[in-house]
């Protein structure tokens, strides 16, 4: 059994012992790791037929999901178009690994989602009442249908909001890009996430993927790339082609 392992370790490119280990730890507390970029994805001990959902990183419980990021864990999950990745967006430590893996710098700030436009009043009480009236439209009317499209807002950050924005969500820029996103059960797991440490809901939205490869449309490509380095909440995507809009709430410019 362990020459086995090794000529299976020897053409994965990986150490044995280092496999083993990363292999058998049981939870998304004890796997992981710190330095989720340095792992090449085309080396990931996972192939589309294999079938994840045998795996302890992976769920289909918005609670135990929430637990996850609660404990500062990275999580993949469903979108309305394609697979993203994030975090509890008022942990430092991991949004900084999101960061490190998307390569992208920590000026550029963060987009976020969550379950409910109620809770982003604080943001919107500055804008006209016609610039609130689209951009609830755009959140209230979001559609099931491939050629629906989800609507990101950048939001100005209001001064007297308490407690104030962390720098890491927002970059150098003076507003929140935020969506209240469709999905229902991320919606929900938002709304887990709400408390007084994170009294928005807040959990970070980035395309899941390591910078360089393409977006996962499934749990078995998010796996692929990440392994048992994080959790997955499974679910379908909503199918939606194209990518979310980002728009400028008090320009009206879009953004992408």
């Amino acid at each position: 059994m362990a020459s086995l392992c090794s000529k299976v370790a020897a053409i994965l490119g990986y150490n044995l012992a280092f496999k083993v280990r990363f292999w058998t730890l049981p939870t998304p507390s004890k796997f992981f790791m710190t330095n989720l970029s340095s792992l090449p994805a085309n080396n990931l001990p996972f192939d589309d037929e294999m079938n994840p959902m045998g795996s302890k990183s992976v769920t289909e419980s918005v609670g135990q999901a929430a637990q996850w990021l609660q404990q500062g864990h990275l999580l993949a999950y469903p979108t309305e178009s394609v697979w993203g990745i994030g975090c509890d967006a008022y942990n430092q430590s991991a949004v900084q690994q999101i960061l490190a893996i998307k390569q992208r710098p920590a000026a550029k700030g963060m987009i976020v989602i969550t379950d409910s436009s109620e809770r982003l009043t604080p943001f919107l009480t500055t804008l006209s009442a016609e610039q609130r009236k689209l951009i609830l439209a755009s959140w209230q009317n979001q559609q099931t249908t491939a050629e629906a499209q989800a609507h990101t807002w950048l939001l100005p950050i209001p001064a007297s909001l308490t407690p104030p924005l962390p720098h890491w969500i927002t970059g150098e820029h003076q507003s929140i890009a935020v969506r209240v996103i469709a999905h229902p059960l991320i919606r929900q797991l938002c709304e887990q996430m709400v408390s007084v440490s994170n009294p928005f809901g807040f959990i970070v939205s980035t395309s899941c993927n390591p910078s360089g490869q393409d977006p996962a449309t499934t749990l078995a490509q998010a796996h692929r790339y990440f392994g048992e380095q994080i959790g997955y909440l499974s679910a379908a995507t909503f199918g939606y082609v194209q990518p979310s809009q980002i728009r400028d709430a008090v320009t009206g410019q879009v953004i992408r």
